[in-house]
């Protein structure tokens, strides 16, 4: 192996493919999903943000003391939950054009996955065994708020990339 390799190993260790697609699927079918709710942002304007929290209220009653108030918290999750709908709309762009058409359809649109693969014109088997996988594995590259990659390691265990 030469130092470039070693490198590039370093650098980008080697994913297990398998479980980093079960792993998207899990975030863009569950945590997505929450993120938007908690987010206040829908699918359809996930550009527009939502200014309708309340500022904290003072009642005159003496308090133990928190880093953060309620107010401040809901800021704080609503603000995060923001920031992973706008990583992943940019990630899910940032794919290849039939990655991009089919993870739109299928986590923005909500379509089923029967009715991406026949818009897309694509057998099933074709579609859930080369198109979606690949799909997957181009938003895992893409999505920059965190790693959602699953590293194989040197004595076959994988280690997630969060």
């Amino acid at each position: 192996m030469s130092g470039l390799d070693n490198q590039m190993d370093s650098l980008f260790p080697q994913i297990d493919k398998d479980k980093t697609v079960e792993n998207c699927k899990h975030f863009l079918g569950s945590v997505f999903p929450r993120m938007l709710r908690i987010s206040g942002l829908t699918s359809a304007n996930y550009d527009a943000m939502i200014a309708d929290l309340k500022s904290p209220t003072m009642d005159g009653m003496p308090k133990s003391p928190t880093t953060l108030n309620n107010a401040d918290t809901t800021i704080v999750r609503r603000a995060y939950a923001q920031q992973i709908v706008k990583r992943t709309v940019e990630a899910i762009g940032r794919c290849n054009n039939v990655g991009k058409e089919l993870l739109s359809m299928r986590y923005l649109d909500n379509y089923t996955d029967t009715m991406c693969y026949m818009s897309i014109g694509y057998s099933r088997s074709h579609y859930f065994d080369h198109i979606k996988p690949g799909a997957l594995l181009q938003f895992a590259d893409a999505y920059l708020l965190d790693d959602l990659h699953i590293y194989k390691s040197d004595s076959n265990q994988t280690q997630s990339g969060l």
